[in-house]
């Protein structure tokens, strides 16, 4: 387990952020300056903080109070940043072996060529970082890291300089490396697709803050703020009231529907913000509207779209409204062209109870 807190003022940013990470792969997510490269370089001890506590597996590495700040190389903590710091002069076998001088002559040759095999760098052991792609750097990177057996692998934008393609095969690797190794892995990213791809847990930065942490689940689908719902793409956070409040069911007024939502601790008339995400607003067949007993049924017009990939993203303008759209539906393209909506642009939609997740309006944005 890794235990956080730090506090570090500079040139008018305050860094005032406190988390802890189980075992497994944590994200730290949010916007570019938000601290978390700060973070990951004092959790390293490449940083110093003004106050604070870090501890590692039970081991303080840090306690501004005790006095105590270990110095990196005590730490057992792997450290790979944002562009790799591979040493240019040598090759791939020999930077992945570096940290490896203080063993005997075998066990470097056996723990490198192990590496090697791990991260399929066979045939580019004698390289030097120039003759090697940004993904062929990476693994030499990680590889090099994990030659030490750190107890805690830290990572900065692992992914900002490769491609689409690379990068979902290298989330892949990541996950398989840390299933392999069972260690925790903290990896900083400011992408939404890494953070979800990736992170069992999350940890939400923002201004040097903290904001939410929990599970992929709880911070991606039960945001607590405003805030972290626009971070994680949320997508529709809706202006709503409460109209009232039963055993069962928490009732809004929005856009002059009334909604129904699973019970929350809100009062009448109070103002919240309704939130689901484009994927989960439900499109209903004229043909299945019977099927089931539907609620928070809505009709509109499809009054916007954007294709991306194979994912298209619809903009609806509700019957009756008078504003530019009202949702925003995500959905495969193989739906959207199954369900004709190239050609059909009136819908219904369900917004299913379980899928709503409701906020309050009044909150400044922290926990």
């Amino acid at each position: 387990m890794l235990e956080v807190s730090l506090q570090k003022h500079l040139d008018g940013f305050q860094l005032s952020a406190a988390f802890t990470a189980e075992s497994g792969l944590a994200v730290v997510f949010g916007p570019s300056g938000a601290g978390k490269s700060l973070t990951l370089q004092a959790i390293a001890g490449t940083f110093l903080p003004e106050a604070g506590r870090i501890v590692i597996d039970g081991q303080t590495v840090y306690d501004s109070a005790q006095q105590i700040n270990l110095p990196p190389q005590a730490r057992r903590v792997g450290y790979v940043p944002q562009h790799y710091a591979l040493f240019p002069h040598l090759t791939a076998k020999e930077n992945i072996g570096f940290g490896l001088v203080h063993l005997p002559r075998g066990e470097q040759e056996r723990r490198t060529a192990e590496l090697i095999e791990l991260f399929d760098l066979r045939g580019l052991a004698h390289r030097r970082p120039r003759e090697l792609s940004g993904g062929q750097q990476q693994r030499v990177a990680l590889a090099r890291t994990l030659a030490v057996q750190p107890r805690l692998l830290l990572l900065d934008e692992p992914f900002a300089a490769l491609d689409a393609p690379l990068r979902g095969a290298l989330r892949q690797e990541l996950a398989q490396v840390q299933a392999r190794w069972s260690m925790t892995m903290l990896i900083v990213t400011h992408d939404l697709a890494d953070a979800f791809a990736l992170g069992q847990q999350v940890i939400v930065y923002d201004s040097g803050r903290v904001i939410q942490q929990g599970t992929r689940e709880e911070v991606f689908f039960r945001p607590v703020t405003h805030r972290v719902a626009e971070f994680v793409g949320t997508g529709n956070i809706l202006p709503a009231g409460v109209e009232r409040v039963e055993e069962d069911t928490l009732w809004l007024h929005w856009q002059g529907h009334h909604i129904a939502a699973a019970p929350a601790s809100f009062a009448p008339g109070a103002l919240v913000y309704l939130c689901i995400r484009p994927t989960q607003v439900l499109i209903v067949r004229p043909d299945r509207l019977a099927e089931r007993e539907r609620e928070n049924l809505l009709s509109g017009r499809i009054v916007g779209e954007m294709m991306q990939a194979e994912t298209y993203t619809l903009q609806v303008r509700l019957d009756h409204s008078t504003a530019a759209h009202d949702l925003e539906i995500a959905l495969p393209g193989y739906v959207y062209h199954r369900l004709s909506l190239d050609s059909e642009k009136r819908l219904m939609v369900e917004l299913r109870r379980q899928e709503l997740h409701v906020i309050p309006r009044d909150t400044a944005g922290t926990m």
